[in-house]
């Protein structure tokens, strides 16, 4: 399944035909415009396509190291399933009652964040994750968010908006304005699309 686009087709028309609305000759090519540019925001934030609006549980193998802390990445919701390798086996997992395993940060989901660690949850029956490589199997939503976030809804709005007019003037570098009597300069991002992508950029260490 493709990755989801984070607007729609009518999103961009309500803001283009504010003078003159759009018939629907331009829904293919503004639907495509919105995929490009979805998957530009994933890409200058540093983050897989699809990622602010994830769907569908995906399974990722991670390594135990004897600790209490699962590093897991970013998880958009808790996870469907949490299983462990049978003493290091590779082969065999055993899933994990949901009471054994806590999300962190803890309020990640109420404040539109995802979760980026699983821990040992107190008074679990496991004290730690086993070591060994690929010992644990995690079934969840990975990604920022499963639904999308109302400002980077926003950045591809504009963006797509500024790409469709872009279209329209041949993809020349400047524009003019008409009614101030002016050139308008349109390479890179929009300032407003820059500042939001700027707030989501994921940095690795």
């Amino acid at each position: 399944m493709p990755p989801n686009d984070y607007a729609t087709v009518e999103d961009v028309k309500a803001e283009l035909g504010v003078d003159t609305p759009l018939d629907d000759s331009y829904d293919g090519v503004l639907a495509r415009i919105i995929t490009q540019v979805s998957r530009l925001v994933d890409r200058v934030t540093g983050r897989e396509p699809g990622a602010y609006a994830v769907e569908e549980d995906s399974v990722r193998y991670f390594d135990g190291r004897a600790s209490t802390e699962l590093w897991i990445g970013e998880l958009a919701a808790a996870p469907s399933e949490v299983a462990v390798a049978a003493m290091g086996d590779p082969t065999t997992y055993t899933v994990w009652d949901a009471a054994d395993v806590v999300c962190w940060p803890y309020n990640a989901e109420a404040e539109g964040r995802p979760y980026l660690r699983l821990d040992i949850a107190p008074g679990s029956r496991h004290l730690s994750w086993l070591a060994g490589r690929r010992g644990i199997r995690i079934t969840g939503r990975f990604g920022y968010s499963t639904v999308v976030p109302g400002d980077i809804e926003r950045a591809v709005i504009i963006q797509a908006v500024r790409s469709f007019k872009r279209a329209q003037q041949a993809y020349q570098d400047v524009g003019a304005i008409s009614e101030l009597g002016q050139l308008r300069y349109v390479k890179a991002l929009d300032p407003d699309v820059q500042l939001i992508v700027d707030a989501y950029r994921r940095f690795t260490v």
